[in-house]
């Protein structure tokens, strides 16, 4: 079977995504969400918050008590999903996590992360962030954790850890927003930090790279499954803030808009690049010894591409891996999914996927589950 490279394989003729809508999407925040952490900045708040909501996603609770009127409202207002959702559409597309959940966690770190951060605008946020840089592999782990609270079973429900994750980090784009568009180093050039265009296109590396990515693995979603897994995405799009002229209702208009947005925006950066060798640092953590020493580069290179990897320096692919994927070797961990047979190169992807949970929770939260903070700042400490 051929795989397509995973960006830039759809015709975008006559596509609604022209480059003056992205152009006004790039000076388009979150009305919502910046709103309310304004008021809180202006009224002495920040660590009060922080504080109150420590806790919350950890429980069924409903919206904390404590927190200033603006807050409370947008929490209120956003747990509430849209009429369009559909809950079948949404459990059948979250059921795709049980089943594939190691080989999703690898597309999200090998591909969704490295076109992300490939693109160089929107890679001078988190380079710019130190709370993002320095605390990499506790981020990446936050994302993964995001990942699974999203898609388990019920996850956008009532309090539930999904719909509590979404919020959370919907607030965490609005605080960086506040921070760096106050920033004196920040360039306007690139657009307000955490845009329109920027938070479309990270939506899209989960909604339209992961089956893509499968693909690369040999892991071929039924259109069904693929469009159940695209709107439930669609759905967290929404919870998150996704202007809804940037959160498309299908797959095959999800992907023109991702290939468009990466058309307009890769480019080589030294964030991209910094990001990226974060990355590998953290696969390298995870998988450690001689045998899987290739392992990132050469993933990242077959699920992102060639271009992507040369544009964020990704070292070449490791020969013995190649080998090893193709020989279906012992580089395999023999997870094994729900009624599926997976081939060598997807048996690989979850040998990495499983560590970046078993490993990673234990290298960097002593195996406890992630809580995502709304920070007070952007250094490590807030």
């Amino acid at each position: 079977m051929t795989h397509p490279p995973i960006g830039g394989n759809v015709s975008v003729a006559n596509s609604p995504w022209t480059g003056s809508l992205l152009d006004e999407m790039r000076r388009t925040g979150d009305p919502p969400a910046d709103s309310a952490i304004s008021d809180v900045y202006a009224s002495g708040q920040a660590e009060h918050v922080r504080q109150v909501l420590r806790e919350f996603g950890r429980n069924s609770a409903g919206t904390p008590p404590g927190l200033p009127e603006s807050l409370r409202v947008y929490f209120d207002d956003i747990a509430v999903l849209p009429e369009w959702a559909d809950p079948a559409l949404v459990d059948r597309g979250s059921a795709l996590l049980g089943r594939y959940q190691p080989q999703m966690s690898t597309v999200l770190l090998c591909a969704s992360l490295p076109l992300c951060y490939s693109c160089a605008d929107g890679a001078q946020v988190l380079g710019r962030s130190q709370r993002l840089t320095s605390g990499v592999y506790r981020r990446l782990m936050e994302t993964s954790q995001f990942l699974v609270d999203v898609l388990e079973k019920g996850g956008l429900g009532e309090n539930a850890h999904g719909l509590r994750s979404a919020q959370k980090i919907r607030l965490l784009h609005a605080t960086m927003r506040y921070h760096l568009s106050r920033d004196d180093e920040w360039n306007p050039d690139w657009g307000i930090p955490v845009n329109q265009e920027d938070l479309a296109g990270t939506l899209m590396s989960f909604s339209v790279v992961v089956p893509r990515g499968l693909h690369r693995l040999g892991i071929d979603l039924t259109v069904d499954e693929r469009n159940a897994f695209f709107h439930t995405w669609q759905v967290i799009g929404h919870v998150m803030g996704v202007d809804s002229r940037l959160n498309p209702t299908d797959f095959d208009d999800g992907a023109a808009l991702f290939d468009t947005i990466l058309r307009r925006q890769q480019a080589e950066s030294e964030a991209g690049t910094i990001l990226t060798e974060g990355v590998l640092d953290f696969i390298r953590e995870v998988l450690p010894g001689p045998a899987f020493a290739g392992v990132g580069p050469t993933l990242i290179r077959h699920l992102a591409g060639d271009e992507t990897a040369d544009l964020v320096q990704v070292p070449p692919s490791d020969a013995f891996v190649q080998a090893g994927v193709g020989a279906g070797s012992g580089l395999t961990s023999g997870y094994d999914t729900v009624g599926d047979t997976v081939p060598p190169t997807a048996e690989l992807a979850g040998t990495l996927g499983t560590a970046v949970f078993k490993g990673g929770l234990r290298l960097t939260n002593s195996g406890r589950r992630y809580e995502w903070q709304v920070p007070t700042g952007l250094t490590p400490s807030s």
